[in-house]
């Protein structure tokens, strides 16, 4: 049985506090678009102090001025592990009696809701020269995936920062979303290449199946296909992957993941990801 590796880490005043090699839990929803990404997390038997630090100092009433963040860390010791969700947190709060959970909620760009700012443009430039301004302002780093050459002639925004991409999705043909810390923009309605391939991924494209980690049935959606597979740390919304499903082979197509769940436990059985994915020629 491969061994699972599940961590969190918070950043406090002092520094990353990282907390592993105890009993985590929890789930992450991930997606391509305006919603934010959001994480439920519980944690047994730390130590008290440790619990009435935390459970203090994350309530938003204790230095709202000071971003509060989270990172979760998951996969398996064998085949690597990584970061599937990094945002704000909005309440940590102590639960039980005998074994005492921290249960934390947290959410992406939360904590830039309450930033206002205006911001313009002096003189035109184009949508990448914008999502890279946007990036900076937000101070993360940006991923283009996108084809557009578009110029913007103008931008003026008034409003808290965190609203500042959805403002950027009104300019151009492309989705703009911020993940895992990261300022991400691809296209709308993009048909990846089909290439040849073998093995566990076809060029960029992950294949999915049942040797790489697909449970059960998958299902088909009104915007493509809803499927589970093996908690993958390398899945991220926006990705393509390849649906290779031998028991409702129908199915089988290109789907870029648009909605993206993850259900851990370091001692339970629920370890895995829940995949909606777009195939846009069923749209069209």
């Amino acid at each position: 049985m491969k061994r699972r590796i599940c961590y969190v880490e918070i950043s406090t005043p002092s520094g990353v506090k990282q907390i592993k090699n105890i009993a985590i839990s929890g789930t992450v929803k991930r997606r391509m678009g305006s919603v934010a990404a959001e994480a439920k997390v519980s944690i047994a038997n730390l130590a008290k102090d440790d619990i009435e630090y935390l459970s203090t100092y994350m309530s938003s009433y204790v230095e709202p001025a000071k971003q509060k963040k989270i990172s979760i860390y998951a996969g398996y010791e064998d085949t690597g592990y990584g970061m599937i969700f990094s945002g704000d947190i909005i309440q940590a709060i102590p639960e039980g009696h005998t074994d005492v959970w921290l249960k934390i909620d947290a959410k992406t760009n939360y904590f830039n809701r309450q930033n206002i700012i205006t911001y313009s443009t002096t003189s035109p430039v184009t949508s990448f020269q914008m999502a890279q301004n946007i990036a900076n302002e937000l101070d993360v780093p940006l991923s283009w995936k996108s084809k557009s050459k578009k110029l913007i002639d103008s931008f003026n925004f008034a409003g808290a920062k965190a609203k500042l991409i959805d403002e950027l999705n009104k300019y151009g043909d492309f989705t703009a979303f911020l993940d895992n810390g990261m300022l991400k923009v691809v296209d709308k309605d993009e048909v990846p290449n089909n290439q040849s391939g073998s093995g566990s991924t076809e060029g960029d494209i992950k294949l999915i199946n049942i040797h790489s980690g697909l449970i059960g049935f998958p299902m088909s959606t009104e915007y493509g296909a809803k499927f589970k597979v093996l908690l993958d740390p390398t899945l991220n919304p926006s990705d393509w992957v390849k649906l290779e499903s031998e028991k409702f082979p129908a199915i089988n197509d290109y789907y870029q993941i648009y909605d993206l769940t993850f259900d851990f436990s370091s001692y339970d059985q629920n370890f895995y990801c829940e995949i909606q994915g777009k195939n846009y020629k069923r749209n069209k």
